[in-house]
């Protein structure tokens, strides 16, 4: 099953929060549902640590999203 691991951040000064993928079934051939929702969390410490955007302490993890499929991406939304 194709997959998609889409984490909600949020600016610490804004209500507002972003969708942004992480990854998916086609960059990385050993994600399944199940490994995204047992490792998600730690997977995704890892890629905000690395990430040249949101790596800053400005900037957290509401929640992650394990999708089945290919999944569109929200530009803003309120929380």
């Amino acid at each position: 099953m194709f997959v998609t691991v889409i984490a909600v951040l949020c600016h610490l000064t804004s209500t507002d929060c972003v969708d942004e993928l992480v990854t998916s079934s086609a960059l990385d051939s050993g994600l399944t549902f199940q490994s995204c929702a047992i490792n998600g969390q730690a997977g995704l410490a890892k890629w905000k640590e690395e990430h040249p955007i949101y790596h800053s302490e400005a900037w957290h993890i509401q929640r992650y999203k394990c999708v089945p499929g290919d999944y569109k991406l929200v530009a803003h939304h309120r929380t």
